[in-house]
């Protein structure tokens, strides 16, 4: 009878470790699927980037719309031209700034990025890193101070992240090529913002016409969180209203990314730019005054062409409202 027992004992005692490895074996697993999908933020010179590792039929323009990154800073940034293809295993830097950092999680498509913390980081440096307050960063990690060590890991923001941006084998050869918008992949491309060769026609005008204040209806776009930033604790605008023309955009940028000429608002800053017929609203980054050319005569404002679709445009020149700081 003892000896029964003891070997029931054992059995048992083997099917216990049996089961607590394998439970193991799968939480490593997932733990690593995990890291290995996680988005590391690195830097260089003081600038943050990620490194994304290039899969089989990606190109410059893909990854440019999966991050919302100017294709041409993109290119600049890896020392490639447009015409370069990418090699599958390739590791491409992909920048961080005010064009697809998200301050906010759900604002656009995002994904959470990670920093890990070195032997002479500090929670003030790393917050400098990508421009976004040190408390923020100490809410989002639950930290109760801002102190932190070597190796600690610090969730420091989001990023745009189209996930839909996908390469697909192209049928009857063994090359990949990016996913054309007309003809959806597996998962489905959504369709972009209509560009400037193909303006949107303008439905139906609202039953109420919208205020300048009204943001209902305002596009969210990296420069709609700039514009947020420097408008923050002020109340003194400038306000004006009239002609707005389009001039031809030459090079492509992601989503919401819009420029403007304009003689009196400083370089660099952000126009909010309204059309009434439609309620549109969007946000412009202010590249320099208006060009002393015929196009512009009356004028109050140059718009890139491919704000067109997004303002609900309907002619090369259109009636709108303007404010800013």
């Amino acid at each position: 009878m003892a000896i029964t027992s003891t070997v029931f004992s054992f059995k048992t005692i083997v099917f216990m470790m049996r089961t607590l490895l394998l439970c193991c074996l799968c939480v490593l697993a997932c733990w690593s699927v995990k890291a290995q999908d996680t988005l590391w933020v690195k830097q260089k010179e003081g600038k943050p980037y990620l490194v994304h590792k290039v899969k089989n039929g990606e190109d410059l323009f893909l990854l440019a719309k999966k991050y919302a990154v100017p294709p041409a800073v993109l290119a600049d940034l890896n020392d490639v031209n447009y015409q370069d293809g990418l090699p599958a295993g390739t590791k491409f830097r992909i920048p961080i700034d005010n064009y697809n950092f998200v301050r906010i999680e759900s604002v656009v498509k995002s994904r959470p990025i990670y920093y890990r913390a070195g032997e002479e980081d500090d929670l003030r440096g790393i917050s400098r890193l990508v421009n976004v307050a040190q408390s923020a960063i100490q809410r989002w990690n639950n930290l109760v101070t801002p102190d932190i060590e070597a190796g600690d890991v610090l969730q420091i923001g989001w990023i745009a992240y189209d996930k839909t941006q996908v390469a697909f084998a192209n049928a009857g050869t063994t090359t990949t090529v990016a996913a054309p918008v007309s003809t959806p992949a597996k998962p489905p491309v959504t369709k972009p913002l209509p560009s400037a060769k193909k303006p949107a026609p303008v439905s139906t005008p609202p039953q109420a016409t919208p205020t300048d204040d009204d943001d209902t209806l305002a596009e969210v776009s990296a420069f709609a969180q700039l514009y947020d930033q420097q408008t923050s604790g002020n109340t003194n605008f400038s306000e004006e209203q009239g002609a707005a023309v389009f001039y031809p955009l030459k090079t492509k940028v992601g989503p919401g990314v819009y420029y403007a000429f304009h003689n009196t608002a400083p370089r660099g800053s952000i126009l909010k730019i309204m059309n009434p017929a439609s309620g549109k609203i969007i946000f412009a980054k202010v590249i320099g005054p208006l060009p002393n050319l015929k196009e512009y005569h009356n004028a109050v404002v140059g718009l890139s062409n491919n704000v067109i679709g997004a303002l609900g445009a309907t002619d090369l020149r259109m009636f709108c409202k303007i404010k800013y700081r």
